[in-house]
């Protein structure tokens, strides 16, 4: 056997060894080189999204909650379908909530009243396809659709409110008299 340059691989995991063997004629000790394996280009796009999106959390809840009810219906589906004659009386609780609002406060603006409107026709939907996912299974196409609408509608509401709700009212600014 030659005294070549060898590389053992170690598992995936691992580093990589590289032993370097003995040169002729020399007595000096084995020298042994660790390398770290460079991760795959698969792996790097995968940590840099897992990075983005733990980044950006707060700004994709609605996304992330209804992708969970998602796998949650279908699990429940798959178990308990009758679940959804449970769930379905809850689906008065938005209207009831807009009758009681409606009722017992007067806003002054009609953007509250829109806001509440928007929020309740989102909330019925929501309820709606909960009901109907645990009957029929998430994976229909129908409703998968409707989850589809739901959970964009739900992600725009959610953005726009945050912006609103950050934004502070702008100050004009003025020059000191005699600066001009």
């Amino acid at each position: 056997m030659s005294r070549r340059i060898r590389t053992t691989a170690a598992p995936s995991a691992a580093p990589r060894t590289v032993r370097i063997p003995r040169q002729r004629g020399r007595q000096a000790p084995q020298v042994i080189v660790v390398v770290s394996e460079e991760p795959t280009l698969t792996a790097r796009a995968t940590a840099a999204t897992g990075r983005w999106l733990w980044r950006h959390r707060r700004a994709w809840a609605p996304t992330g909650i209804g992708a969970l009810l998602l796998a949650l219906t279908g699990v429940v589906h798959l178990f308990a379908p009758w679940a959804a004659f449970i769930a379905a009386p809850a689906g008065l609780a938005p209207l009831a909530f807009l009758g009681w609002k409606a009722k017992t406060s007067r806003t002054k603006t009609g953007m509250a009243s829109a806001w509440r409107t928007a929020l309740t026709v989102l909330a019925l939907a929501a309820l709606a396809w909960f009901c109907l996912a645990l009957w029929s299974g998430p994976a229909s196409p129908a409703l998968m659709g409707l989850w589809t609408l739901t959970t964009l509608a739900a992600q725009v509401m959610w953005l726009i409110g945050r912006r609103r709700s950050t934004s502070t009212p702008s100050t004009t600014a003025t020059a000191p008299e005699g600066t001009l």
